[in-house]
């Protein structure tokens, strides 16, 4: 008895020593299955150039004082805001950050970075 548990122990040792070498070969991904579905790629846009272009540009002046007092770094590219840049401000929250950053930001995303409100959106022309 004690022969063939021992054969059995061996047997299963072995084999999941040749099935981890044989997945490490292939790269360890599985073979593809045709009847998978796939999940579709959802991809949320960013806000529109007038609604961006809306919101209230700050020239920071020497003091760099700002409505929020600890908001002295943009949270977008972590450097500290100096005199004589231009913030943008975005009006539901009041966060503050460099105006190319949050330009960019806002094209790709639609929330703030900080709170991740989404912004309001300016209501079609003509509306």
């Amino acid at each position: 008895m004690t022969a063939i548990l021992l054969g059995l122990l061996c047997f299963v040792c072995c084999r999941v020593k040749y099935c981890n070498r044989s997945s490490r070969r292939s790269g360890g991904l599985p073979e593809s299955d045709s009847t998978v579905n796939t999940v579709p790629v959802v991809t949320v846009a960013g806000l529109d150039g007038a609604t961006i272009e809306s919101y209230p540009k700050i020239v920071l002046g020497e003091s760099r004082r700002l409505p929020k007092p600890d908001d002295n770094t943009c949270s977008i590219c972590l450097c500290e805001y100096k005199p004589q840049e231009t913030l943008k401000t975005i009006p539901e929250c009041k966060h503050c950050f460099h105006s190319d950053c949050i330009e960019e930001w806002l094209r790709l995303r639609a929330t703030c970075p900080l709170c991740r409100n989404s912004p309001e959106r300016l209501p079609p022309a003509g509306s």
